[in-house]
């Protein structure tokens, strides 16, 4: 029993260290909402990078996408930040659904 577990485990490690890698190398990005406006209109990322959008406004700002398979919803007061992991390769429209003039466009590479 003992040599089957070491032999999966032996197995399955290259496919352990893909998946470190492949989220690994992920790179961070900042979006600024300020004025009812993102700070940039388009952005282009790698597949498992990630966004982080910080309202540095007075108002709330409701962050979403219906774009299929990168779909996320975000109510953000004030001073809030979060993260949103880009997972598919596409292009991603973003919106504030309390600000309609607020539109970013996310290009995901493979």
């Amino acid at each position: 029993m003992m040599t089957w577990l070491r032999g999966a485990a032996l197995a399955l490690a290259p496919l352990g260290a893909l998946l470190v890698h492949a989220y690994g190398t992920a790179a961070d990005f900042t979006i600024i909402q300020k004025n009812s406006t993102f700070s940039v209109h388009q952005i282009t990322i790698k597949v498992g990078d990630r966004i982080t959008f910080v309202n540095a406004d007075s108002a709330n700002h409701n962050v979403y996408s219906e774009t299929k398979g990168s779909e996320f919803d975000i109510l953000q007061r004030p001073g809030r930040s979060d993260t949103v992991r880009f997972s598919q390769p596409g292009s991603v429209e973003v919106q504030c659904a309390i600000h309609p003039d607020m539109t970013l466009e996310v290009q995901v590479r493979p």
